[in-house]
């Protein structure tokens, strides 16, 4: 590598490796982007169903319970 074709082929090499992983990197940032976008989705759509299910529940539990008063009358 003394030399300057040696110097040249060796930074056109290590330019082309950059330029490759660069490439990959951006493919699997991309990769990870559409996953971790697909994981919020489904993370909303069980929020919405937890909350669809407990509604009807805390709903229920926060009326009185008028059994016990029409019985005592």
């Amino acid at each position: 590598m003394s030399n300057p074709l040696g110097v040249q082929e060796t930074l056109d090499h290590c330019m082309t490796t950059i330029k490759g992983a660069s490439e990959v990197m951006a493919d699997d940032m991309h990769d990870a982007a559409m996953r971790l976008g697909a994981a919020g989705l489904m993370l909303a759509s069980a929020s919405n169903a937890v909350y669809r299910q407990a509604l009807p529940l805390a709903r229920a539990s926060a009326q009185p319970d008028t059994a016990e008063e029409d019985d005592g009358a």
